[in-house]
């Protein structure tokens, strides 16, 4: 930035060493233009806000988890190097203003003026330089404030054990961490994976949108293009009122589940008795080959493949014997939940042959760092009770009452930004009674010796 400053004082030394202004041409240098940003999201006890990231989530203030952060390199008459680290802004929070109807930061930010893109030309002469300076732009969201004071990476809300940042206490999930502002790599991110759907963070980055950046240089409007779904590597100064632009990427796995109910016959569907219910009591998740499912990652800001997540150094458990994700209790949506030993008539409507959200909370939802295909499997504990006031009443429990415990392995390919869905289909036969009356059989005779006549 001190070459802008040189820059201008030179023009200014130019204007008062002549002693014939009207044969020196007037080169007034332009006002400092600002960095400004636009953006929009695909569609589709932490750190970051729980739910899942929509436009109108990102524009939210920073008190309602809002806005995103981005890191910034300026490459002196050079190109990005991650060594470099982010020299000119370091996990800058930038938040909509509903009022002026724009992106907001502080503090601004202006273009280096140092290119032979110049858009100043008076009478045939222009202002330029030798020298070629550019801007690099890394985004994430939601926003997560640096702890006031510190730049070594630890964020607000995040607990760390002891000295070390690169330990946060084991129950913190959600974006836990940012690369220190003197890391010589590229801008990272750590994530934690959480197994409680309530709270769940979405994590997104910034790239270049769908068609690619596109904007107009300092130079006669020359067109400047970005890749769709690439970083915003070595932008140059664009003309006055251009926005740099991201577009925000998923950099997770998302998972939802349904339930619902196949009856006398094989696809979901089919026409439940109206005097049973079936009850769900609790669904597990495990991983099926050990530390699949990485729990714990970075999330390098620097793609190299167009709108794919660039996940490094992971962390994991063992989820075989124990559920990574599980949903029970008040989790679990009220229209499935079992009861218990209740009457029929005080439990719900129970799983029918319409696919129903198991979760209780339409925004809860389970994510995973992506990792392709993973083996799950998949446990439902659920109880299919019929009304039939002929039977012994135990309790409050007014008819039958079956408990089912089953297993189902699931391959999924998880890739960020994909939302998958699994979908538990309970098959129910009914017990189906027949009946045919027998022919008798004839076994023979056998006498009886009672009087008879005689000859």
């Amino acid at each position: 930035m001190k070459k802008i400053l040189l820059f201008a004082a030179t023009a200014a030394l130019f204007a008062a060493c002549t002693s014939d202004e009207a044969t020196v041409p007037e080169v007034a240098q332009e006002a400092p233009q600002a960095v400004a940003f636009d953006t929009y999201t695909a569609t589709a006890s932490r750190a970051g806000k729980e739910r899942v990231m929509t436009t109108t989530e990102l524009m939210k203030a920073s008190g309602e988890g809002g806005g995103f952060g981005v890191f910034a390199q300026y490459s002196d008459n050079t190109t990005y190097a991650p060594a470099t680290g982010s020299n000119f802004m370091w996990n800058q929070g930038v938040f909509y203003n509903n009022t002026a109807m724009g992106w907001e930061y502080a503090p601004l930010k202006y273009w280096p003026n140092e290119t032979v893109y110049d858009s100043q030309t008076v009478d045939g002469g222009h202002a330029e330089s030798t020298d070629f300076d550019r801007l690099s732009f890394f985004a994430y969201a939601p926003y997560v404030a640096n702890v006031a004071g510190t730049y070594d990476g630890t964020l607000e809300d995040v607990e760390y054990t002891g000295t070390d940042p690169n330990a946060p206490k084991a129950n913190q999930t959600g974006i836990v961490m940012v690369t220190a502002n003197d890391a010589t790599s590229d801008p990272k991110v750590m994530y934690k994976v959480t197994t409680d759907p309530s709270k769940t963070v979405d994590l997104l980055w910034g790239v270049a949108p769908a068609g690619g950046l596109s904007y107009e240089t300092v130079k006669n409007k020359e067109n400047w293009v970005v890749n769709e779904g690439m970083p915003l590597l070595n932008l140059i100064k664009p003309n006055k009122d251009q926005k740099m632009k991201f577009l925000f990427q998923h950099a997770l796995s998302r998972i939802g589940i349904t339930v619902v109910g196949a009856f006398d016959q094989i696809a979901a569907g089919g026409k439940k008795d109206s005097e049973t219910k079936v009850l769900v009591e609790e669904v597990n998740i495990y991983e099926a080959v050990a530390n699949s499912i990485k729990t714990q990652g970075w999330l390098n800001l620097n793609n190299g493949t167009a709108n794919v997540a660039n996940w490094e150094t992971f962390g994991s458990t063992d989820y075989t014997n124990s559920p990574i994700f599980t949903i029970s209790g008040t989790q679990i949506h009220p229209d499935l939940l079992d009861k218990g030993d209740e009457a029929f008539a005080t439990q719900p409507v129970g799983v029918t042959a319409a696919p129903h959200n198991i979760f209780a909370d339409a925004n809860d939802f389970f994510a995973v760092i992506p990792s392709g295909n993973t083996k799950l499997n998949v446990k439902i504990t659920y109880y299919v009770q019929t009304k039939d006031a002929s039977l012994n009443k135990v309790g409050s429990v007014d008819g039958s009452r079956v408990k089912n415990v089953i297993k189902k392995s699931v391959t999924v390919d998880f890739q960020n930004g994909k939302s998958y869905n699994l979908k538990l289909i309970l098959g129910l036969t009914s017990v189906k009674l027949d009946a045919e009356v027998a022919d008798w059989q004839l076994a023979g005779d056998s006498e009886v010796n009672l009087p008879r006549n005689n000859e």
